[in-house]
């Protein structure tokens, strides 16, 4: 293995710097590029794959809002042969991969994904919302706008069940054994594709709830019905990001670690790489009081079982 860049490395490492994360894997990483090659993080996957291996984490699923990963996931690993660093591979069910159908998933699951997200920009509620990845997008590409209010994807019928098609999805998933989350869906859709979930007994992660609500009844309702929650750290470091640390303090304290997963879905030039985000996110959850048992729970023991592989 060849070590990290060293301009990756913290310039002066505290004793026990990797003492929250060993054994973590982040289920929410934006790799390099993801919305353009135009917009860098960072660093580029292989260099901070290896980061995150010199911090003890042991794996990654990686996300794309616009293209399926299996491919970069394959070859990161490549570059991470031998030292026990598993990338996962995901596909995001937006447009371009043609959002909401049963045989992207069969497709996806045979080139060997191991998530499914429902749309994140493609989905009406996220439309609606005017979400921060459409407004990026829109700089990118001229035409945007019109494609994505086109082709705007809902999860629910008009009475608020679950349409028939994001059903499909979900038998699809659970026959294949494959990791659900749910993008950047509604509250409200949130919770009917977690009912559908737990009725089936399909293993699902509500997104970043907090983007969408703080209310700490739905938060448990979600728990209560089997879903693993998640809290990332993008929000904590954005300039326009609306949560703090002690929102997701909060949070926990509400649905506790049984059923929360820690990630951090940053991809943006003023944050650093993301096991060192994560680290930061963690150890200011430590001085809030999470103890290191919970913290591990958080990052290593509930996302193996969300993803459904050995501890």
């Amino acid at each position: 293995m060849t070590d990290p860049r060293p301009d990756l490395l913290p310039a002066a490492q505290p004793e026990g710097f990797d003492r929250l994360l060993r054994g973590a894997i982040d289920v929410h990483v934006h790799g390099q590029p993801d919305l353009s090659s135009a917009l860098r993080n960072r660093g580029a996957d292989p260099d901070v794959a290896r980061l995150a291996h010199a911090y003890g984490m042991s794996g990654w699923v990686l996300k794309s809002h616009l293209w399926a990963t299996m491919d970069r996931a394959r070859a990161i690993e490549r570059e991470m042969a031998g030292t026990g660093f598993t990338v996962y591979g995901s596909v995001t069910l937006n447009p371009p991969v043609g959002g909401l159908e049963p045989a992207v998933v069969e497709l996806a699951a045979a080139h060997g994904a191991r998530v499914v997200f429902l749309p994140t920009w493609g989905a009406a509620a996220d439309i609606a919302r005017d979400g921060y990845i459409s407004a990026l997008l829109r700089r990118i590409s001229p035409s945007f706008g019109e494609y994505n209010a086109r082709t705007a994807i809902a999860l629910c019928e008009a009475g608020g069940t679950l349409s028939g098609r994001a059903r499909a999805v979900v038998d699809a998933c659970h026959g294949l054994g494959l990791a659900l989350a749910t993008g950047h869906a509604s509250a409200e859709e949130s919770r009917a594709v977690a009912a559908y979930c737990a009725g089936i007994g399909q293993r699902l992660l509500v997104t970043h709830p907090l983007h969408y609500t703080k209310d700490p009844a739905r938060l448990r309702e979600l728990v209560d019905m089997g879903a693993y929650v998640e809290f990332c750290n993008a929000p904590l470091v954005h300039p326009d990001g609306h949560l703090s640390v002690r929102d997701v303090h909060e949070a926990l304290a509400t649905v506790g670690p049984e059923r929360a997963i820690l990630t951090t879905d940053v991809f943006s030039r003023w944050v650093p790489p993301e096991p060192e985000c994560l680290r930061m996110f963690v150890e200011q959850l430590a001085y809030l009081g999470w103890t290191a048992e919970q913290i591990a729970t958080m990052v290593a023991t509930n996302p193996r079982a969300f993803l459904g592989v050995p501890a």
